[in-house]
């Protein structure tokens, strides 16, 4: 998002709620999105995978195409095989494999 900014492109932000808010809109999903909109789910870190899972849920439930799913971190416990059975495609920054050994390496 601070990068579209900078280049003063357009790129909107949702959040999916692990629980709607008691006030407010009291919504699942939150911020600057339409029904029909096609949007990309972010995560830190993936493990099982189900809270992803729960996300993709909801956003679809709003009517919003899930076109994949970007994670910094997967931990290789299944989460990402879950998520692609959904048929929505993971992107991993880093695996848990990956982040042992750099850290062998500089050990």
């Amino acid at each position: 998002a601070y990068t579209s900014y900078l280049k003063s492109d357009s790129l909107e932000s949702f959040v999916v709620r692990k629980e709607p808010k008691k006030h407010g809109t009291m919504l699942w999903v939150e911020g600057n999105v339409m029904k029909g909109e096609s949007v990309v789910i972010t995560e830190d870190v993936i493990t099982t995978g189900g809270s992803t899972i729960k996300a993709i849920d909801r956003a679809r439930k709003c009517g919003l195409k899930v076109l994949g799913v970007v994670v910094l971190i997967d931990r290789q416990e299944g989460g990402r095989e879950a998520i692609e059975k959904l048929g929505v495609p993971v992107r991993t920054l880093l695996t848990r494999e990956e982040l042992l050994e750099a850290y062998k390496k500089n050990s």
